[in-house]
């Protein structure tokens, strides 16, 4: 547990002089997948199921493309 922002910044600070060489070793037995989406929603609930949902899309020039869905 942290106690300060102050800790978190000294933490972060040690961290990047630590590794400022190259990658952060990772445990061998951690995996993963890579996601790279195509589109991404995003809601905030209103009342009366008036909530705000958001699309966030990939652009023919590789950027985003944001589009506001019906509730």
């Amino acid at each position: 547990m942290l106690g300060s922002r102050d800790e978190l910044e000294t933490r972060v600070a040690d961290a990047e002089e630590r590794f400022a060489d190259g990658e952060v070793p990772l445990p061998p037995h951690w995996g993963g997948f890579r996601l790279t989406p195509d589109a991404v929603e995003f809601w905030q609930h209103r009342d009366n199921r008036l909530h705000d949902r958001l699309r966030y899309r990939r652009g023919p020039d590789g950027g985003w493309v944001v589009e506001r869905l019906a509730p």
